[in-house]
């Protein structure tokens, strides 16, 4: 046969005759090589080219078509990896999706699993360091502090056995409420102001609530940071990452969750769940347009199937009472200054003036 070389030693080109044998082939005037030597360079329709897995640079060129005999002696050409090349794409392409499908689950499942075995002291560091990040951003008063205190014990009692839950409003006028690591939770002040109803912001808390109980802040930590950043964080290194933490996203399963444990809260708690369902139908109907509880439906997707499963869980004759009473959600409302009232006291002073 036929064919050009290139020993690999110098550039010239070689017109050879070649000697094809039982298991090797012999280029004229030198040592014959085994077909298991050979590997598949190139092949199209015009040329095969064969290399030397053990010499780099020799190539043998035929021109095609090859003798039948011969190619069928050759190793096939590789196209996407020797073992994508032995199994075949087909198969291939099912092992390497299933094997996705295992990375997905083990991804989906890992913040589930390993979550639970992060100490709550570290937990309670990270919270603790996270809320003080917001510096004078939060509100503090006597009234409000006892407003608080009151509100959360009515969701959930207090137990010895359970991290107590710390509540801190935060002087951010959009509509927000977020679970913190360590049994902390942060309320907005815009979403106090546009929750008129003592018992809608019950519910919200409840969920965020649920949220800490069930480790679900942990979870997120470790499914959109990860767990190097996860320790980094707890190691103190919070720098200003709480309010990009406060933006975190839980699961569908997550918030599925925390909505049960609340909406069992506040039937414990004898708290009407209707106006949390009222707040969800109102967060529903606005989402998509500019409205002040974007960052709340970011992070916890508002929608009418959660309005509907609150509004289900009303049961009348429960001997419903609100979580407090309208004075001590007033001091709540009340904890953080108004701006616009400071800037139109300002306005009048000077057209005093």
């Amino acid at each position: 046969m036929q064919a050009v070389f290139y020993d690999g030693v110098t550039a010239d080109r070689h017109e050879v005759e070649v000697d094809v044998g039982r298991d090797s082939i012999r280029v004229a005037g030198a040592d014959p090589v085994a077909f298991s030597e050979l590997s598949v360079a190139d092949e199209d329709k015009q040329y095969l080219v064969l290399s030397r897995k053990d010499h780099p640079g020799w190539r043998l060129i035929f021109d095609q078509p090859v003798d039948a005999e011969l190619r069928a002696r050759l190793p096939q050409p590789s196209r996407y990896g020797s073992w994508i090349d032995r199994m075949g794409l087909a198969k291939a392409s099912v092992v390497l999706a299933g094997s996705a499908a295992i990375v997905v689950a083990i991804g989906y499942a890992a913040p589930a699993v390993l979550a639970p075995l992060v100490p709550e002291s570290w937990e309670r560091n990270l919270g603790a360091a996270m809320v003080g990040d917001f510096g004078d951003n939060a509100c503090r008063n006597p009234a409000a502090s006892r407003a608080l205190a009151a509100m959360s014990r009515r969701i959930e009692p207090a137990s010895h056995d359970r991290t107590p839950i710390t509540m801190t409003l935060i002087d951010v006028g959009i509509f927000n409420a977020a679970a913190l690591p360590g049994g902390q939770v942060v309320i907005f002040d815009g979403a106090l102001r546009e929750t008129k109803n003592p018992d809608a912001m019950a519910g919200v808390l409840a969920h965020e609530i649920a949220h800490v109980r069930r480790r679900h802040v942990t979870q997120a930590l470790i499914r959109e940071l990860g767990i190097g950043a996860l320790i980094r964080l707890f190691a103190g290194d919070v720098g200003a990452n709480a309010e990009q933490l406060v933006s975190l996203s839980y699961t569908r399963a997550n918030e599925f969750e925390a909505d049960g444990d609340a909406i069992a809260a506040l039937a414990r708690a004898k708290i009407d769940p209707r106006p949390t369902a009222e707040l969800f139908n109102q967060l529903d109907k606005d989402e998509g347009e500019k409205f002040a509880a974007v960052e709340f439906i970011n992070s916890h997707p508002a929608s009418g199937d959660r309005a509907k499963r609150f509004a289900a869980a009303f049961r009348g004759g429960s001997g419903y009472a609100p979580v407090i009473s309208a004075a001590d959600y007033k001091a709540m409302r009340t904890a953080c200054p108004d701006k616009h009232d400071t800037e139109r006291e300002r306005e009048e002073l000077n057209q005093a003036k």
